[in-house]
């Protein structure tokens, strides 16, 4: 009977101890304990993977044996203090393997149960965190200060419905409200401004922000804000729906620029402009009616050849006009000034805008070149053609006349008026160089100038 017991026992004994060292393997941490001694009598398989040291080389060792530089280091009184204290303590420290872990050390019989795990991941991601939180607050603090710097109202909002819409400081005192205003509310229901669009009122959902956060995207659009007291302010407006990662639509945002004291000064110049362009044609009518009452008795045909010239440069004035002074398009220059004939001439060359005193010049140039090849050159016959060619190649402006077909061409005697303006005078205004050729075959004119002298843009 005795045996008996004796066998079971050993067998309960065996049991326990197979139990044990499956429970120990099967937590899936890193575990070990020490005894009073800090001899190591417990050690699973996830400790042997974690330290790099299977049981058999630590169960009987002591910590300090192993780990010698723990003895006095961080790790080393952490230990101590568990010992001393017997009492469960919990912390996060460094490994001896370089990596953070989180520890769990118990009381167990007269010395310790340490079981921890690796926790390096989850502290990286904080960082990581930490780091994208402080790169938010950095960011939006700089957004801030920019928003709230910049002559611009702007107004945003991450919610479709409109409840809840913000604006920086610019965004308040354009419409008149107080820097703490609700702006949902006060855009949503506005009591002491309407809104208008060339003259009508916009509805409150037609406005810019509203639009935006229907999907839509806003461009330069121009609205009147109008106030109780009659002030009235131009708004150059742009409006922009907000989209998640997703592409799902989450909010709008609004910009507006005052524009009120420009708009102003457009019409100022408008009106300056317009009141230019009607005294250059009456001075121009008047210098005409001076013209044919002192040339009534002249030859008619030098008479006409004035009257053309006028006309030509009144032209060249008109195109000007319509372009505010601004410059002109070079084909419809040329277009104006060879009113005659031009089915017969053909252009070629990209279109580029001309300096107001480049257009009257080269205007006037292409008159006279155009009226000696309908008295004289290849556009007096009915085969004859005229080719204007020109190019903007290496910084330069180069423009080519020639005419095909005409009668055969005799050099004259002596330069005329047209020659000797296009050569002289019109090289001098284009800074550059203009020249004609009396080819038997036809007429040939070249003009060469920078191209900062002609361009508009240049």
């Amino acid at each position: 009977m005795k045996d008996a017991v004796k066998v079971f026992d050993m067998a309960a004994e065996r049991d326990a101890e197979t139990l044990l060292a499956t429970i120990l393997d099967g937590i899936g941490q890193p575990f070990y304990a020490v005894d009073r001694n800090w001899r190591i009598y417990l050690y699973n398989r996830d400790a042997a993977q974690h330290f790099g040291r299977s049981a058999e080389q630590m169960i009987g060792t002591t910590v300090w044996e192993n780990f010698p530089q723990d003895v006095d280091g961080e790790r080393g009184r952490i230990l101590h203090d568990a010992m001393a204290r017997r009492e469960l303590v919990r912390g996060e420290t460094m490994s001896l393997v370089g990596r953070y872990v989180s520890y769990v050390m118990f009381p167990l019989g007269d010395g310790l149960g340490i079981v921890f795990r690796d926790v390096t991941d989850r502290r990286n991601a904080e960082r990581q965190r930490e780091l994208a939180e402080e790169a938010l607050r950095k960011r939006s603090a700089e957004l801030e200060a920019v928003l709230e710097t910049i002559p611009t109202a702007v107004w945003f909002t991450t919610d479709p419905e409109l409840r809840n819409v913000v604006g920086n400081r610019r965004a308040t005192e354009l419409l008149r409200m107080p820097r703490e205003t609700d702006l949902s509310s006060a855009l949503n229901r506005p009591d002491h401004f309407t809104v208008f669009r060339d003259g009508a009122p916009v509805a409150l959902d037609d406005r810019p922000l509203h639009r935006a956060a229907r999907g839509e995207v806003v461009d330069n659009e121009l609205l009147e804000v109008r106030f109780g007291d009659d002030d009235r302010r131009m708004l150059l407006m742009r409006a922009a729906p907000l989209r998640n990662a997703a592409g799902a639509l989450q909010g709008a945002v609004a910009a507006a620029a005052d524009v009120t004291e420009r708009r102003r000064h457009e019409d100022h110049l408008r009106l300056l402009v317009n009141e230019l362009d009607h005294r250059v044609k009456n001075t121009l009518a008047i210098v005409q009616s001076i013209a044919t009452l002192t040339l009534k008795d002249v030859d008619p045909a030098v008479r006409m050849a004035f009257e053309e010239r006028l006309l030509t440069l009144s032209a060249a004035h008109g195109l000007l006009a319509d372009e505010s002074w601004d410059g002109a398009h070079l084909a419809a220059v040329a277009r104006a000034s060879l009113r005659a004939g031009q089915e017969r001439i053909r252009f070629e060359g990209e279109d580029l805008r001309l300096r107001p005193k480049s257009a009257v010049a080269l205007s006037m140039a292409l008159h006279e070149l155009g009226t000696n090849a309908l008295k004289y050159g290849a556009l007096s016959t009915e085969g004859g053609m005229v080719t204007v060619r020109w190019s903007t190649d290496g910084g330069r402006f180069s423009l080519r006349w020639e005419e095909r077909g005409g009668p055969t061409v005799v050099a004259p005697a002596r330069r005329g008026f047209g020659s000797r303006m296009i050569e002289r005078g019109l090289a001098a205004e284009l800074r550059g160089e203009a020249r004609i050729e009396w080819r038997p075959e036809g007429v040939v004119c070249t003009i060469d100038t920078p191209l900062a002298a002609i361009h508009e843009k240049a």
